[in-house]
């Protein structure tokens, strides 16, 4: 993440209360052979998994909550009595979040027979995707659905609007005159992929809204803690770590009529190192941001549009001035612009602001030539 969650980043009551349930159903599975509303808790989310099947609602055709629970009791029961005891276990003993990235277990599920790890993945999957949405579950948790939620997320005094993984896009654009309840939203991103990790598929810190661009485009299915190569790797955790403060932005090829802009690591330690690599394959931060940087006589005319040669460097000056939070928090790339006019205002930038101002003065005579022939 480039900006850790603000500390008062509210928790999704909803998925806390479904964590709970699925826990407490795989407790009650590993001595239960029956298949009862005993399995669940006997409070509102309880009764509401319980209510939410087939027979009660003839147009589920692949099965409600209750049949995807008893999908996953059936596969248990049927397998090695051990596995039902190591599920919960594990399930049990890896409920902070800050210590399973510190030290992942990256296989988590392979001592489970085929047939138990594709119910349990159905389940965890569901309750994300639908049961999260059913209204007895919703006021359960205090009427706070996922919309709320978003919103008290992304609150100006909370987490702002701008995406904490890439720093580059908003959440979702807010529309004058619609109530709160009625404003888009971003989609949750899983940080652990509830394809590898269904065991954190409801889990309330695994959860973080991020832009479409992160969320949809550059992470998908990725896996935090092992790079595509099969390597191991270690990642980021969002409500304490960073990266904003290991990022240098360069200029290479400074004698070039067009200078390279580049985004360096500046990492204390192999560690960080490793945690920034993975960010940048996640998320394709350096792409992006050289993507984005690939014209500096772009950027001076787009972010600067000086008056004239001395007025480049008095606007570089403005520009390089540390941000305030709530900028960072509102306007998308600004941590960036702001990091690459720092860089510009230690180096001589007269030869590019010189070859701008020629080129401006070239499109001013081609266009007095157009309007006024000889």
């Amino acid at each position: 993440m480039l900006f850790r969650l603000d500390p008062n980043t509210p928790s999704f009551e909803v998925f806390r209360l479904l964590n709970e349930e699925l826990l407490y159903f795989l407790e009650q599975a590993v001595t239960t052979n029956t298949f009862s509303r005993a399995l669940f808790n006997q409070g509102a989310v309880g009764q509401a998994c319980w209510d939410n099947a087939q027979e009660n609602d003839a147009r589920a055709k692949s099965g409600l909550t209750r049949d995807k629970f008893q999908e996953l009791f059936v596969a248990l029961n049927e397998a090695d009595e051990d596995i039902r005891q190591q599920l919960f276990e594990l399930m049990r003993d890896t409920q902070d979040l800050q210590a399973f990235f510190d030290a992942p277990q990256r296989s988590l599920l392979d001592f489970m027979d085929e047939p138990s790890r594709k119910a349990f993945k159905k389940l965890s999957t569901h309750l994300y995707c639908s049961t999260k949405d059913l209204d007895p579950v919703i006021a359960a948790s205090g009427g706070t659905n996922i919309t709320a939620h978003f919103n008290d997320f992304r609150d100006q005094l909370i987490n702002g609007n701008v995406c904490k993984a890439c720093g580059m896009e908003k959440l979702a654009p807010f529309r004058a005159g619609v109530p709160d309840g009625d404003q888009w939203r971003a989609d949750y991103d899983h940080q652990l992929c509830k394809s590898k990790y269904p065991l954190f598929a409801v889990h309330p810190d695994n959860l973080i809204p991020l832009c479409d661009v992160c969320n949809q485009d550059a992470k998908k299915a990725k896996d935090l803690f092992r790079h595509k190569d099969g390597t191991d790797r270690l990642a980021f955790y969002p409500a304490t770590e960073e990266a904003k403060t290991f990022i240098n932005i360069a200029l290479e090829q400074l004698h070039d009529p067009e200078p390279t802009i580049k985004v360096n690591w500046n990492a204390p330690d192999d560690t960080i190192l490793n945690k920034l690599t993975t960010w940048d394959e996640v998320y394709e931060i350096r792409n992006r941001v050289e993507g984005q940087f690939r014209s500096l006589e772009a950027i001076i005319e787009d972010e600067l549009n000086p008056n004239s040669l001395a007025d480049v460097r008095e606007r570089i000056i403005d520009k390089a001035q540390p941000l305030s939070p709530n900028t960072l928090k509102r306007k998308e790339w600004a941590f960036w612009y702001q990091k690459l006019f720092a860089e510009l205002d230690q180096i001589d930038v007269a030869p590019f602001a010189a070859k701008w101002e020629f080129i401006q003065q070239q499109a001013t005579d081609g266009g007095d030539y157009i309007l006024n022939p000889p």
